[in-house]
């Protein structure tokens, strides 16, 4: 079995062939040409596993063999280890060599011996990354395939989950259905499908976002406009629970670039959480500032129980939630994450803080430049 396929390029004849006597002789599969010319076509089409590259040839010069394979489109040969051997033993010659790609340099004349240690250190070195490659290749293979089962799955589970919230919604609201126990239990089938629904999308929105699938491109927005029609989304839950929403303006807030999509996005998981965390008959502030012409600010006050302190750093994590209100309340531990990351995509930065008496408040930061 051969330990590696060796291309010999050298135009002295007698030399070529005690090369590949001993390579031969350690097993190695020796191959010869005695020109640049036909070292580069027997590159193409041999792949050896190593090049011994002489420096003075006729036609194409060492540098330039050089300089064509680590040029050459396909990595499998773009990578193939080069040991120059020359008579050119300045330390400039060493350092072009170097320059050019070579992965080693032995000036001649030269030790057999030698010239065997480092053919063998680096077929083996190259084996050892062409192993990891394929390695990696396999798990990105195995990644891609189980993405795409994943988005399928996801999918076919919003589209579900959308029929079995419609259905229980009507029937819900069907007067003559009987008990108003019935009624009921369809009321929390709508509620728990409308729950897993979001949940399926913050999922399918999370995997596009850490593979940079989730494009966003900016457009000038009304950030006012944006803010109040969010609000406006959120009335009917808030009254549910006696939650008035207080909407407050301080300056004149110019139009800035933004996404639009992912703005909403942000917004509605903060004004959303300030609702499901405040208690009732409580108040949710949001207000719109501008610094010094140069930032847009937006704060979202709660009236909740705030975040403990040396939970600051943690509640920003995919999947964290508190321990004060994961017990408490439903959700993914997605939100939050998603908001951060659409936030700092769009330029912007996001703290939250707590406030003197109760409650914290989440405040995002955009420069409007």
């Amino acid at each position: 079995m051969s330990a590696g396929t060796v291309l010999i390029v050298e135009d002295n004849k007698d030399l070529v062939q005690m090369l590949e006597y001993n390579l031969a002789r350690r097993h190695y599969t020796p191959l010869a040409a005695f020109d640049g010319l036909t070292a580069c076509r027997m590159i193409e089409e041999e792949k050896p596993d190593l090049i011994l590259l002489d420096l003075m040839l006729p036609d194409l010069n060492g540098w330039e063999i050089c300089k064509i394979v680590r040029s050459h489109k396909h990595k499998e040969i773009s990578e193939t280890p080069i040991i120059m051997l020359t008579a050119l033993d300045s330390p400039g010659d060493k350092l072009k060599g170097l320059q050019m790609g070579a992965d080693d340099y032995i000036p001649k004349p030269f030790a057999i011996k030698e010239v065997l240690l480092k053919v063998a250190r680096q077929i083996r070195k190259s084996m050892i990354n062409q192993q990891l490659n394929t390695k990696i290749k396999e798990l990105e293979w195995r990644q891609r395939n189980h993405k795409e089962f994943q988005d399928m799955l996801f999918h076919e589970l919003k589209n579900q989950l959308l029929v079995i919230k419609g259905f229980s919604s009507r029937i819900s609201k069907i007067q003559g259905l009987g008990s108003g126990r019935y009624r009921s239990y369809a009321g929390v089938i709508e509620k728990s499908s409308g729950f897993l629904y979001s949940m399926a999308e913050e999922i399918i929105l999370l995997s596009k976002l850490e593979i940079g699938e989730y494009p966003l491109p900016v457009e000038e927005i009304c950030m006012e406009e944006t803010v109040r029609q969010i609000i406006s989304v959120f009335f009917r839950p808030a009254k549910e629970k006696e939650i008035s929403i207080r909407f407050e303006k301080s300056g004149e807030v110019s139009k800035i670039r933004l996404n639009l999509a992912a703005l909403k996005i942000c917004l509605s998981n903060l004004i959303e959480n300030a609702i499901k965390y405040s208690p009732p008959k409580n108040c949710v502030r949001v207000n719109l500032l501008c610094r010094e012409e140069k930032t847009v600010v937006l704060k979202i006050k709660d009236s909740g129980p705030g975040v403990p302190k040396e939970e600051m750093e943690s509640i920003f994590k995919k999947f964290y939630r508190g321990r004060n209100v994961k017990d408490k309340t439903k959700g993914s531990g997605l939100g939050l994450y998603i908001t951060k990351t659409l936030v700092t995509k769009m330029g912007g930065t996001i703290k939250v803080f707590n406030g003197n008496r109760m409650g914290c408040c989440f405040e995002i930061t955009y420069p409007t430049h």
